[in-house]
């Protein structure tokens, strides 16, 4: 057998040194993107509801049956909040 010298180490340090760097940039680069995001909707976003757009607080299946049935021929939308 023969004696090969040790594997030469990069400047940057052992592999595990890069992956560390490597690791931090990707997740400092995805929080700058989440900020800016984040930024961009909370400044460019509407301050409220457009002029004849109204939440309606339904007590029963019949008061929102009431309301569908009242809309007919128009775009519907139901959103249903849980607690759970």
């Amino acid at each position: 057998m023969t004696n090969h010298p040790p594997p030469a180490v990069s400047a940057a340090g052992p592999p595990s040194r890069r992956r560390r760097w490597r690791t931090v940039g990707f997740l400092a680069v995805c929080l700058l993107v989440f900020v800016l995001l984040a930024g961009g909707l909370y400044f460019f976003a509407p301050r409220s509801a457009p002029p004849g757009v109204t939440m309606t607080d339904l007590h029963g299946v019949a008061d929102l049956q009431a309301r569908f049935n009242a809309d007919r021929g128009l775009p519907r939308l139901i959103v249903i909040f849980s607690p759970t």
